[in-house]
């Protein structure tokens, strides 16, 4: 399957022999198409749906939002290390032309 561009850029910042670190770039690229599809769902049935039980009929909010709020928080938590490793990247790219002629 093709990389998306989310994909290859987070690959961009870890380090892609650590095991570890491309789970994590799974795990956020699977739950970024998690919360698209629960994006098409409420979209779909709308944030209200309509339940039957016997002979009664009543609006109730639609669960995909209360698990698209889990998926995002997962992600926020998930985006905090690729934030630490974009800092570090920067750091690493920075240099001042002093550092050229160091001794």
């Amino acid at each position: 399957m093709a990389k998306s561009k989310l994909e290859i850029e987070l690959l961009g910042l870890i380090n892609e022999k650590s095991a570890s670190e491309i789970e994590k770039v799974e795990r956020y690229c699977s739950l970024v198409r998690i919360s698209r599809n629960l994006d098409k769902s409420i979209s779909k049935d709308g944030t209200m749906i309509k339940v039957v039980n016997g002979n009664q009929e009543f609006l109730k909010p639609n669960p995909a939002i209360s698990e698209k709020v889990k998926i995002n928080t997962a992600l926020i938590k998930l985006d905090e290390f690729f934030e630490e490793k974009r800092a570090e990247k920067s750091k690493n790219n920075d240099f001042n032309e002093e550092d050229l002629y160091a001794d």
